[in-house]
């Protein structure tokens, strides 16, 4: 059934009146109140307002129309009666082909806005106004720090399960998890060697079950219908299937909540200009991984590259304030035409210029959760660390706790390390986000390329609309080495045409 927004309307003589109260909260996910997505609503006879306090993976809709808001968490919703839906415009399609998240307050429909974290909506009778509001963290806890913090947030029965990747970020939550008293099962993604070439390693005290899951079937276009609002790329929709495919594999059903480690490493990553570098900042001169290549010869020389930004490390990107949301995959598409560039590039701009007037004015912590959501979603998977309790525990963290620098080597997750060997957990895999992902797709796509070259050899629809030369991707497509080094832009178009295509 196609619920209506949630309709708020002015009314003469100062009030305001709302009409459809409960259509909203069943949209907000199983029976869950707005407040579990991070949204707020103070509602009186003479105001409404709607604000976005938190990052969730669940956007927020509306739209304003003389005099009356609309709002919900169903994009669909808004959807005119009778009609077909409008198609996403190149603007739109070409930055998903990048791996580009949309801007902050982006739709596909026309009118329609996302409300960014830390902006709110206020409806009285002399009008609407959209305002940003800088969004209060609770106080953290005065004891205990960020393993508390989390176990808090896991709740005291345990009912839920751990998506255990084997990384930093799942073998945390069991870490933390221990320290609760809890003895949740991890379930395990077993996805092959040619994925993963070393195996999850256990963790003393709970149970490991390895699910053996084909990696092509979660990399499968087939299933998109063509009919979604807005066509699933593999970086949000294939850790879903996923997710999905544990659930399913433990009981059938589904069984408990499952909790994943999604942004734990990101939000726990000190930058290397803040934390302290010692003594005259000698320091600086022998850390690695500070530099990309070569060695610096003087300590200005350190001083210099440090306060220019360019620190690199081998899974992070340049350091800074909380960054937009990046493009994924490590490279970009190969064979976009001059017009698809320069549209591109517009969007792109564009995008990232709102994504970073929105990051300046939130808390770094919001800000780099906000960004980092919208870059890879949840997963379909309850995350702690965007509880509001988490987001304020790591807020009040300083750098020192985060990240140092010893033996000429700079240590970031301090936290993360410390909670692993007080549980003596050991061997996590240490490759960055998505890095299983870009293999998988490697894999698939090389398996498949035959049928993939003799469709775009046939018909490609982002050709018909002069934004991709078919035969620059056929070339790398018949390159192995090529291949691997573009196999997620070459993964999402090969979605994108079977969406275009209608699914057939």
């Amino acid at each position: 059934m196609k619920h209506r927004p949630g309709l708020v309307e002015t009314v003469p003589g100062g009030g305001v009146r709302r009409i459809d109260p409960e259509a909203p909260e069943t949209r907000a996910g199983a029976g869950a109140p707005p407040e579990a997505h991070g949204v707020r609503i103070d509602a009186s006879p003479s105001s409404f307002e709607l604000l976005r306090e938190y990052p969730d993976a669940t956007s927020v809709y509306y739209r304003v129309d003389y005099g009356r808001l609309e709002w919900g968490f169903d994009l669909e919703a808004f959807l005119p009666e009778s009609g077909p839906p409008p198609v996403p415009s190149p603007g739109i399609l070409l930055p998903l082909l990048q791996g580009s998240a949309p801007a902050p307050d982006a739709t596909v429909l026309p009118g329609v806005q996302r409300l960014p974290v830390g902006t709110a909506v206020r409806v009285t009778g002399q009008g609407i106004n959209v305002t940003r509001r800088q969004p209060v963290l609770p106080e953290p806890a005065r004891r205990g720090g960020l393993v508390e913090a989390v176990a808090e947030v896991l709740g005291g029965s345990g009912d839920y399960a751990i998506a255990y990747s084997g990384g930093l970020g799942s073998a945390f939550l069991a870490a933390c998890a221990l320290a609760a008293g809890h003895r949740p099962p991890l379930l395990h993604a077993d996805l092959g060697a040619s994925v993963h070439r070393t195996p999850a390693p256990d963790v003393p005290g709970l149970s490991l079950k390895r699910i053996r899951i084909d990696p092509s079937e979660l990399l499968d276009e087939h299933p998109i219908t063509g009919e979604e609002l807005v066509p699933p790329m593999p970086d949000r929709e294939v850790p879903r299937r996923l997710a999905a495919a544990l659930a399913g594999a433990r009981d059938g059903t589904g069984g408990p909540p499952l909790i994943g480690g999604t942004l734990v490493k990101e939000l726990t990553s000190a930058k290397l200009p803040d934390v302290n570098t010692g003594v005259r900042g000698w320091r600086l001169l022998g850390c690695e991984p500070f530099h990309a290549a070569g060695t610096l010869r003087t300590l200005d020389d350190a001083r210099t590259l440090l306060g220019k930004g360019v620190v690199y490390s081998p899974d992070a990107q340049p350091v800074g304030a909380p960054a937009p949301p990046s493009p994924t995959g490590g490279t970009a598409l190969p064979g976009l035409t001059a017009e698809g560039a320069e549209v591109f590039q517009s969007a792109h701009r564009a995008g990232m210029a709102i994504w970073q007037e929105l990051l300046d004015s939130l808390d770094p912590v919001l800000g780099a959760a906000t960004a980092g959501i919208a870059e890879c979603g949840d997963g379909g998977m309850r995350l702690p660390v965007l509880d509001p309790r988490v987001l304020a525990t790591l807020a009040a963290l300083k750098p020192s706790r985060l990240g140092r620098i010893r033996g000429g080597t700079f240590e970031r997750n301090l936290p993360l390390h410390a909670a692993l060997a007080r549980h003596g957990i050991t061997g996590v895999r240490r490759t960055a986000r998505g890095h299983w992902l870009r293999r998988a797709a490697a894999t698939h796509l090389h398996r498949e390329r035959r049928k993939i070259i003799a469709r775009l050899d046939r018909e490609c629809a982002l050709a018909d609309l002069g934004l991709v030369d078919p035969q620059a991707v056929i070339r790398v497509l018949s390159d192995g080495r090529d291949l691997a080094d573009n196999a997620l832009p070459l993964l999402r178009l090969v979605w994108l045409e079977h969406w275009l295509r209608g699914g057939s």
